[in-house]
């Protein structure tokens, strides 16, 4: 096992611990490095590149209803995430949902379902295949759920992931059935058992103790993010820039506020809400300890310049490679999007 203060995965032991951990004296505590992300970053440039050459083989097309129907695996890990916060799994169970094990696990489960989707697509009895296949996953789920029992603070009752994929089902058989609907369908199982577990912590049993629910957070962090969202259509329809009108871009300025702004409630604490959060990425927390909020607006600010030189300033250059652009758009997305709901989930439930 690599361990030293500039490893990607001394952090990631140190997170599963909650506290520094050491290793034959080289001490390691929560959060990033400078060093670690930037090896992250070289990975997600590696993995943002092979997936552009599968996509353009698979002939899978990256735009607006891509993104939407990949929501449920975007979700996913932030959601995992925060419910390893909580205390929900043991060690050494725990590791495998925590960065970046789990983004490993759920990028597999986004590709294979991928495939499923385009294997799905070519066959004319698709509904047949497609429920035999939820079938199964459905009983490695009540599988797991009873072997993990012990690994896990609370577990389901297996009626629950039945009733998970019949609504997978309903949600397949009511769409378009092509690859992006089998892809979706099973996305919404994959997700719908870790959701719950967000509910029955919000309004039932807990698996351990934690400090008051904060869930005001949410509608006032969406309200926020919203609103600067619809303020920039507003202002990109009526000055004609398309690029700030289509669906994905606004999309990404939505997903950064979230996180933007999310990051500036936890830390700074502008309403006394009693948040005491801090910020793992050095950046951040550099902007956010000097200058308060400003790290929200260099955000959007960031975002509405990548727009800008992803379809105006690079508009020639890219419209061969729209598969591309869109991709690098969607992993800019998940960079927002994902950190900043794990983080607003965190103050909800007061983790």
């Amino acid at each position: 096992m690599i361990f030293s203060t500039t490893s990607p995965c001394s952090p990631s032991v140190a997170d599963a611990t909650g506290h520094p951990v050491s290793y034959h004296g080289i001490q390691a505590a929560e959060g990033y490095t400078f060093i670690s992300e930037l090896i992250y970053g070289l990975l997600l440039i590696a993995a943002i590149y092979a997936l552009y050459r599968i996509f353009i083989i698979l002939g899978i097309v990256v735009d607006a209803r891509f993104v939407l129907l990949s929501l449920p695996f975007i979700l996913l890990g932030p959601v995992t995430r925060v419910l390893e916060d909580s205390g929900l799994f043991n060690k050494p169970l725990s590791y495998f949902f925590i960065s970046p094990l789990i983004y490993i696990q759920i990028g597999i489960l986004f590709f294979l379902s991928l495939l499923f989707g385009k294997y799905l697509e070519k066959k004319k009895d698709e509904i047949k295949i497609f429920t035999i296949s939820l079938f199964i996953i459905t009983l490695f789920f009540i599988l797991c759920n009873f072997l993990l029992s012990a690994r896990i603070g609370y577990s389901l009752h297996p009626f629950f992931f039945i009733i998970f994929s019949i609504i997978s089902l309903l949600i397949f058989f009511l769409s378009k059935k092509d690859y992006l609907s089998a892809f979706f369908s099973l996305g919404i199982l994959f997700l719908l058992p870790w959701i719950s577990y967000i509910a029955i912590w919000m309004y039932g049993e807990r698996w351990a103790s934690y400090s008051e629910t904060h869930s005001i957070i949410i509608p006032l962090v969406i309200t926020i993010a919203s609103s600067i969202t619809i303020l920039t259509y507003i202002f990109a329809r009526f000055f004609k820039i398309k690029a700030y009108a289509s669906i994905l871009n606004l999309s990404l300025i939505f997903a950064h506020m979230i996180d933007g702004w999310t990051s500036y409630f936890a830390v700074v604490d502008p309403f006394h809400m009693g948040l005491s959060y801090g910020e793992k990425h050095p950046l951040p927390l550099l902007l956010m300890q000097k200058f308060g909020l400003s790290y929200p607006i260099i955000k959007f600010v960031v975002i509405i310049a990548i727009i800008y030189a992803m379809d105006i300033y690079l508009k020639e250059e890219l419209k061969e490679k729209l598969t591309l652009a869109n991709l690098i758009k969607f992993f800019i997305l998940i960079l927002g999007l994902a950190p900043g709901l794990r983080d607003m989930l965190r103050i909800a439930m007061g983790i």
